[in-house]
């Protein structure tokens, strides 16, 4: 663990960036009032919003350790945040400072080589990486035999430093209980206990397979094409610290607009809404059939971790954390969804959702009126219209003092990270200027889902224990045409030995025929001979 000192450290780093951030939102705008404030709040809210994106930014990329995942997710949050909060936070997302090149290539050789030499198993190791993040850095490789790969290492003593972030960040979320939008502690305990899987390269190699799987089914089990790629594993080559996996060539999101400019597209124009739109149905589609088919799900959707390949297609990497829906818990998923998309307004809609919202165990703080009107708006935060108006009067902003999220008392970890999903797609939308229905997409997957969960009479394994999981499965492969059968073969063989019997048969006949024929010509010329004597 992380020893006291250097806890208290960080956290004191950490509270010094932070808190004059917060606070200038706070005193400012009071001498505004108070008169001694010249500016307009227009030009005060700008100076402030520039000055405190540039500090927080120097502050988290100071720290590093989790807080760069923490200014992750508010970079993806352009429904939320000011611009210079975003664009300067997204630099987290992908470039933070990276490892020295012979330090990874030691734990490299130390795990896959015995202490050997690289080259071993690698013809090529690129010594800059393709990116680095809070936990592990990526580098591009090529092996013995040619093929071109990512090998993901995790850096060196970084577990001590995130989990002592994590304490430092819950304390900070029990600090400002009630002053914050949202009870943060919670959301940072299960983080810390997703960490756990993004710290064992082993896990994340199996939970890769999984979201592959999930992603090439729908909700009843039909195999379809995957609406984006997610790189897997060369087997034999991963251990808890190194993840040997398929290469993706491409641009992450989080790189988007410049790429876009690279290629002469403007975001907001009509070919770039057309981009927008098939990215989006490719993250929604993701998403859609991990919840609803099989409820293993992605949960560390931000930018970084979504590439832009060739010819527009979309990979998502990174598997570490993810989230595991249940019978119950996708079927409540799928009622909600169905509710948000019927939702217009009347108290029969406002009903139905609050009860889904109360279903998953979400409460709220003691003396909240109309505890039904904050439940379904609740709900629409997470998977309703971007424009739908929020009952009781309740906000869409999270910061508003009117958000529902502010009367919350307890909220589920699962509903966390399916939280992170669909704000995420509603970021890319607001981003990319496209309306998009997170609810409007998923209807049709939720009803789908209903149907194979209540389908007693055909129980369905999980998308990733069937055949078709395997990414080099033939479709014919499991078929009884394609299985070969002992009656089969037996079949076979007889069928072989018959026709063999009648080959043979057919040249003794024909031998025969000759011989008959050449017997035949000489007792004729005899005869013919003996008629010539005569």
């Amino acid at each position: 663990p992380l020893p006291l000192l250097a806890r208290l450290q960080r956290s004191l780093a950490f509270y010094s960036g932070v808190v004059p951030v917060l606070g200038q939102y706070v005193v400012r705008p009071w001498l505004h009032d108070m008169g001694w404030e010249k500016k307009s709040m227009a030009e005060l809210y700008e100076e402030m919003d520039d000055w405190g994106s540039q500090k927080l930014q120097e502050t988290l990329l100071s720290l590093r350790g989790f807080y760069v995942k923490t200014g992750q997710v508010l970079s993806t949050r352009v429904d939320l945040f000011s611009e210079p909060y975003t664009r300067r936070l997204r630099v987290l997302q992908d470039s933070l400072p990276p490892v020295p090149a012979a330090e990874i290539k030691q734990v490299v050789a130390d795990e896959l080589c015995g202490g050997g030499s690289l080259k071993e198993i690698f013809r090529e190791f690129d010594d800059a990486p393709l990116g680095t993040a809070s936990i592990a850095q990526v580098h591009r490789a090529v092996l013995k035999d040619g093929r071109r790969v990512a090998v993901k290492v995790l850096r060196p003593n970084c577990e001590p430093l995130l989990r002592g972030d994590l304490v430092n960040l819950k304390s900070f979320a029990l600090l400002l209980k009630g002053k914050l939008p949202v009870d943060y502690y919670p959301v940072f305990c299960e983080l810390e206990r997703a960490l756990d899987g993004e710290l064992d390269f082993l896990s994340e190699a199996q939970s890769a397979l999984k979201v592959a799987a999930s992603i090439r089914h729908d909700p009843l089990g039909r195999q379809i094409e995957p609406p984006l790629a997610v790189p897997l594993a060369v087997p034999g080559l991963v251990t808890r610290r190194v993840l040997v996996m398929d290469y993706i060539e491409g641009t992450p999101m989080s790189r988007l607009e410049e790429r876009a400019k690279e290629l002469g597209i403007e975001l907001g124009s009509p070919m770039g809404r057309a981009f927008g739109r098939r990215l989006l149905e490719a993250l929604t589609m993701a998403y859609g059939n991990m919840i609803f088919s099989a409820g293993f799900v992605h949960g560390d959707p931000h930018p970084g971790n979504i590439f832009i390949l060739e010819g527009g297609r979309v990979a998502l990497i990174d598997c570490g954390q993810v989230c595991q829906l249940f019978r119950e818990q996708r079927l409540l998923v799928s009622d909600a969804i169905l509710a948000a998309a019927a939702y217009d307004g009347s108290a029969k809609a406002i009903r139905a959702l609050a009860d889904v919202v109360r279903a998953f165990g979400v409460t709220f703080l003691p003396g909240t009126e109309n505890e039904d009107e904050a439940a379904a708006s609740v709900a629409l935060y997470l998977f309703g219209d971007p424009d739908v108006a929020f009952p009781g009067g309740y906000s869409r902003q999270e910061f508003s003092a009117e958000s529902p999220l502010r009367r919350l008392g307890a909220f589920p970890s699962e509903l966390v990270l399916l939280g992170r999903a669909s704000v995420l797609v509603k970021g890319v939308a607001s981003r990319l200027g496209v309306k998009w229905s997170v609810a409007q997409q998923w209807e049709p997957l939720a009803k789908d889902c209903i149907t194979a969960i209540c389908d007693e009479d055909e129980c369905r394994l999980p998308s990733w224990a069937l055949p078709s999981a395997n990414p080099h499965y033939s479709e014919h492969a499991d078929s009884p045409e394609g299985r070969l059968k002992f009656a089969d073969a037996a079949r076979g063989c007889a069928s072989l030995v018959r026709r063999w019997g009648l080959q043979k048969a057919a040249q003794a006949l024909t031998s025969r025929r000759k011989q008959q024929g050449v017997s035949d010509g000489a007792a004729a010329e005899r005869e013919v001979g003996a008629k010539e004597v005569a």
